[in-house]
């Protein structure tokens, strides 16, 4: 199936990038509407019948009609009218059926496809969205345009049933019919201007609950600091802002589209006075016809004004389509990476003259040159914001270099395979997070193939194992939302345990003993010395004790490599690295 709501152009506007999604559905939208035609024929012969019965016990007549050339008993129309009544019955609870599974699946896969290219789009992409704006895509947005394919729905239901009312007006008496079409047309553009308003009103609404969305979000992440420094009453005011303004606006976009509806029917019921009027000065034909047509008329009436509430529904729904269209696109346009390579192995690791930059104007890394062999354990070391972290990405193939190249195994990273990659390469955060379920799910982390001797390994090399086995159910204990059960030193083992359970040929540790206690950053530092000679070690870290065991170190300084070499030569050579050892209150020594 082809993305959903989304045209060759780019994004579509209004009415006709709702079209463009319900073409996805043409079938059942195509019976909504004959489901829809045939209940509105149904509905209209049941009311041309019983105007015609109630007009023959006026007249104390015994028949009704004649109707195409027959006249019929006022007996058996009565049994003709329960039938048609039955069968408009029929007809509506399959459109109420056809209406409930498109909606359905409209939700399904525009969640789908907005979840799934997020997925697959660059960590670049990924990285740069505010945090929230996913969630609130996926639900309030989400559930606007299910809403508005609901009253689309709605609409055709009421647009053909019109139809059929109209056609069968017409059938029977056309002048007075056409005069009523000729009303709602005009009274369908008057209210046009208030329809583009409505539009604009909720752009400004959907902008506003992203804002809302994202703000919550980043507050609702502070919440340690927020409680240590007291200034709850200051998030609170700010969150009440926040609040105001989309309720504010959401207000306004819900009164303009609800003046459609009454508006109309008081304009509408103009047009109908009016026609009375005319009629009362031509005079009357016959009663049964002209009963009949005004009857058709005002029941009409209704389904004009359920159409015009759903053209308000359908204009202030417009934003949000079009806001995921935008976003999707975006994460489209931006895939991550990914080659057919697959080296025979991922050391040695080469940079030659890597420049990477976030923006054109603002350099991370420039002319950096190093090979990692494998089995080296190997320290990245610099002050914040000298592009280590960025040196992370790079090796873990998240960005690409904007120049120089970068080679695993001899082959170009950018060509090499990402499922070939990502089953050799391993990554622990500063901030080891962990998912809400089991221990045993949280090293496995989703990946396929890795057995239950596997993860007792994995453990046993990260020094968690024994922390594991005390756990009431081992393995397979809870460990509570975001694995609150666990303390800091735990949480950064087993994040380890998941980095070595897939048995990676390269490991990158950002930071990974920075908010330990000793025993534990010791662990850890058991951990990268035992890897040592069989897994390629990258580790990036401030605290210079867990730099001890390292083969080399890479000292960064604004974005430039300064020094590349074993800590006995660093300890002589490299002004950083002395400042850095200093600091720590290690005494280095040469040839240590």
């Amino acid at each position: 199936m082809r993305f959903l709501g989304t045209g060759r152009s780019g994004p579509l506007r209004g009415w006709s990038a709702l079209r463009d999604l319900i073409s996805n559905y043409r079938g059942r939208m195509s019976s909504l509407a004959l489901v829809s035609f045939l209940g509105g024929l149904l509905e209209a012969l049941f009311l041309v019948i019983v105007t015609g019965v109630a007009m023959a016990l006026v007249g104390d007549e015994s028949t009704i009609g004649p109707y195409l050339g027959q006249s019929v008993s006022t007996g058996a129309a009565l049994v003709v009218a329960a039938l048609v009544l039955v069968a408009r019955l029929a007809f509506n609870l399959v459109g109420v059926a056809i209406s409930a599974r498109l909606t359905a699946d409209v939700t399904r896969d525009q969640r789908q496809v907005l979840s799934r290219a997020y997925l697959q789009a660059s960590w670049a992409v990924q990285q740069a969205e505010p945090s929230g704006r996913l969630q609130e895509l996926l639900t309030s947005f989400v559930t606007r345009v299910t809403n508005a394919v609901q009253t689309l729905t709605n609409a055709v239901t009421a647009l053909l049933s019109l139809v059929a009312f109209l056609g069968t007006g017409l059938f029977l008496d056309p002048l007075s019919t056409g005069a009523v079409l000729v009303a709602m047309a005009i009274v369908g553009a008057v209210l046009k201007p208030v329809r583009l308003r409505i539009r604009a009103r909720a752009a400004a609404s959907a902008q506003a609950n992203l804002d809302f969305a994202d703000s919550v979000s980043e507050l609702g992440s502070l919440g340690l600091e927020m409680q240590t420094y007291g200034v709850q009453h200051r998030f609170t005011r700010t969150i009440d802002d926040l609040s105001r303004e989309a309720a504010s606006t959401q207000q306004r976009v819900q009164f303009l589209a609800g003046t459609l509806a009454p508006v109309y029917m008081v304009m509408a019921y103009a047009a109908v006075l009016a026609g009375v009027g005319v009629l009362s000065l031509v005079g009357f034909g016959d009663m049964a016809v002209i009963g009949a047509v005004m009857l058709l008329m005002l029941r009409s009436l209704s389904y004009g004004q359920q159409l015009a509430a759903a053209s308000g529904t359908l204009a202030a729904t417009g934003p949000f389509l079009e806001g995921l269209q935008e976003t999707s696109q975006r994460y489209l346009a931006s895939p991550a990476a990914t080659g057919t390579a697959s080296p025979s192995s991922v050391a040695p690791i080469q940079a030659r003259d890597v420049d990477f930059g976030y923006t054109a104007d603002r350099p991370a890394l420039t002319g950096v040159t190093f090979r990692l062999d494998a089995g080296e354990v190997i320290g990245v070391i610099g002050p914040s914001g000298a592009g280590k972290s960025t040196l992370a990405q790079l090796l873990l193939g998240l960005r690409l270099p904007g120049r120089g190249s970068l080679t695993a195994g001899g082959t170009e990273l950018r060509d090499v395979s990402h499922s070939w990659w990502s089953s050799r390469v391993a990554f622990m955060a500063q901030d080891a997070l962990l998912f809400t379920g089991t221990v045993a799910e949280n090293i496995r982390f989703f990946r396929d193939g890795i057995d239950d001797e596997a993860l007792r390994q994995a453990a046993a090399r990260a020094n968690v194992l024994a922390d594991i086995e005390a756990l009431p159910r081992g393995f397979d204990t809870h460990l509570g939302e975001r694995g609150a059960q666990l303390s800091g030193g735990q949480r950064q083992r087993l994040s380890i345990a998941r980095a070595l359970a897939g048995d990676p040929e390269l490991l990158v540790l950002d930071e990974p003993t920075s908010a330990l206690d000793g025993r534990s950053e010791a662990l850890i530092r058991d951990t990268i010395a035992e890897l040592k000679g069989r897994v390629t070690v990258v580790v990036i870290a401030h605290r210079m004790s867990t730099l001890e065991i390292c083969d080399r170190i890479m000292v960064i300084e604004d974005g430039r490599m300064t020094a590349f070499d074993t800590p006995a030569a660093l300890h002589e050579d490299s002004a950083f690295y002395q400042g850095a050892m200093a600091l720590a209150g290690i005494v280095s020594h040469p040839g240590s």
